[in-house]
Formats: C-alpha cells, sequence, structure tokens
C-alpha cells in the first residue's frame, strides 16, 4: 500500500471520529437533565431590572431542552440548505413576533403540542436525505418561532419595558449564536463528506422531540 493510499484511510478515519466526536456531545448536550422550572430562569419571578432581563432571555432557550434542541436542529438545516444562515435568522424573528403576542394577552392554540412537534418535525427534516426546498423549511421554522416565542412570553408576561427589552435581546443573542455555531459545524463536517453527522443528529432531536410530545399528550389524557 502507497503512502497517499495510507493518508487517505487515515483522513476518512479521522472525519469518521470528528463526525461521531460532535455528534456524541451535541447528543450528550441535549440529554442533560434540566431543573423542572426549565422554562422560568429566575424561578418563577418576573425579571425586575435590565440585568435580570438579559441573563433571563440568554437563561430560556438554553435550559428549555425543548427550544435548545430545535434551536441547533434550526443551525443544522441552515447548514445543509441554499438559504443558510437566513433560516434561523427567520425563526428568531418569528419568536420576537410570539413573544409580542403573548404579551398581547393573545392566544396561539396547543402550543405545548406544536413546540413538541416543531422538535420532532426538524429531527425528521435532519435524518431525512431528500428534504423539501428551503422556502419551505423557512417557512415552518417560522411557524414554529412563533410558538416558541409564545412559550418564551410567560417568564416575562407583567414586567417592566426596560427588562422586556433586555429579555427579548437576550433570547435573540442567545438563539442566533447556538444556530450559528451548529450550522458552522454542520457545514464543515458536511464538506468533510460526513454528511452522515446531520443526519445522525437529526435521529437525536426526534427522540428529544417524540419525548415531549408522548409526554404533552400524557399530560393532557392524565392531568396532575
Amino acid at each position: 500500500m502507497n503512502l497517499t493510499a495510507l493518508k487517505s484511510i487515515r483522513s476518512g478515519f479521522s472525519r469518521k471520529l470528528l463526525g461521531r466526536g460532535i455528534g456524541g456531545a451535541i447528543a450528550t448536550l441535549l440529554l442533560l437533565p434540566l431543573p423542572s422550572l426549565a422554562h422560568h430562569p429566575l424561578g418563577g419571578r418576573v425579571p425586575a431590572n435590565f440585568a435580570e432581563g438579559f441573563l433571563s432571555g440568554l437563561a430560556h432557550p438554553i435550559i428549555g431542552l425543548d427550544h435548545l434542541a430545535f434551536v441547533v436542529a434550526v443551525g443544522l438545516l441552515a447548514a445543509v440548505s441554499t438559504w443558510g444562515i437566513a433560516i434561523p435568522a427567520a425563526f428568531v424573528l418569528a419568536a420576537m413576533v410570539g413573544t409580542g403576542l403573548h404579551l398581547a394577552e393573545l392566544t396561539l392554540p396547543a402550543a405545548e403540542f406544536v413546540i413538541a412537534g416543531s422538535v420532532l418535525g426538524s429531527g425528521v427534516l435532519l435524518a431525512l436525505r431528500n428534504r423539501p426546498q428551503s422556502g419551505a423549511i423557512a417557512g415552518l421554522a417560522v411557524l414554529a418561532g412563533l410558538f416558541h416565542g409564545f412559550a418564551y412570553g410567560e417568564a416575562i408576561f407583567g414586567s417592566e419595558p426596560m427588562p422586556l427589552v433586555a429579555y427579548l435581546a437576550g433570547f435573540t443573542a442567545v438563539q442566533l449564536g447556538i444556530a450559528i455555531a451548529a450550522a458552522l459545524i454542520g457545514q464543515r463536517l458536511t464538506q468533510r463528506s460526513t454528511a452522515l453527522f446531520v443526519q445522525r443528529a437529526g435521529l437525536v432531536i426526534c427522540g428529544i422531540g417524540a419525548t415531549f410530545l408522548a409526554t404533552a399528550l400524557l399530560n393532557s389524557l392524565l392531568p396532575a
């Protein structure tokens, strides 16, 4: 076996290890146990100042596993779509609108089910080899963003304008940051011919979405 062939085998092996390692890291991150007050970063208390509002905004999409899984999925979808970063940008803007709907006391029906379904659906899209066109994916991201944003609004409802603005800035910044990081990782691995990484991450996200959806169904059928 010549030197070129050896280098090729070693390069391919390294790419597989990299893909599996990062995929495992994402799976571990998404499956970490989370506190019971995942959707209330301040323990249910409304932020009282700019700092609390901003920190609450930063924390909400991270400690809510359903939200975190979807943001990661949106970033990975951006990595394999022609629209790129426009997809997570559309999601984040829609999330701001959804928060506004909550603050305006407008109700979105079955929000818990739609959020869980969006996580499951995004995982399915990632796991597919032949995905819908980027415009359709962006449309789904916008729809999901409205419901995710509506859920974000619960943590800030009744707050004063200053912490409210800080909260919006916080959750917008952290979601864009996570989505862009996921997109960059996905693009890099896809360029290295490890496209299976995206599909494997999609399967993990499918599992998370299915778990949340099953929990929502059980809670509706057997309320505590």
